[in-house]
């Protein structure tokens, strides 16, 4: 009977103190503004205007940057080029590279799915590579591999990331 009582008053204490800890806190005293040191006398006040008259809006677009190139092997971009003159029917120095770049797709399509397949759900090392071949530009995408593909229909947004630069040691 003693134990029941000793049981029933641990449980209402540990009750007490759950509803203790939801309940409100008291309104805390509003602080008094600490006193501000005046300014040194020695420092002249200078004017500042919302809107500076230097500045002017430019009349054009800035030029458009150009792809990263000269990050992918050289026996994939060789490869790839190759596959670019025979699926177009140009010679190969008819090719202009217009892109290499490192990048981490972020699944096995490599930005490019094909509908009906399936594709690894881990990030892909590999590059990002756009060919001039006359009027054309041809979008291949590869892993690190050297698997490579054309990428005919990308998705909106499936460009991979450059990858993380690591610290040199």
């Amino acid at each position: 009977m003693m134990k029941d009582r000793s049981f029933i008053l641990l449980i209402g204490v540990a009750a007490l103190l759950a509803f203790a800890g939801c309940a409100p806190s008291p309104a805390e005293e509003p602080r008094t503004p600490m006193e501000q040191e005046a300014p040194p006398a020695s420092s002249p006040e200078v004017p500042t205007s919302p809107l500076s008259p230097l500045l002017t809006p430019l009349a054009e677009f800035p030029a458009p940057v150009e792809g990263v190139t000269g990050e992918a092997p050289a026996n994939l971009l060789e490869a790839i080029l190759a596959d670019a003159a025979t699926r177009t029917g140009l010679a190969r120095n008819a090719l202009v590279v217009l892109q290499d770049e490192a990048v981490v797709w972020s699944d096995g399509s490599l930005g490019c799915p094909e509908p009906d397949m399936m594709y690894t759900q881990a990030l892909v090392e590999g590059y990002h590579v756009i060919v001039q071949a006359g009027d054309r530009q041809l979008d291949y995408r590869a892993s690190r591999s050297g698997f490579f593909k054309l990428c005919e229909n990308p998705l909106p947004g499936g460009m991979g990331q450059a990858p993380e630069q690591k610290p040199d040691r």
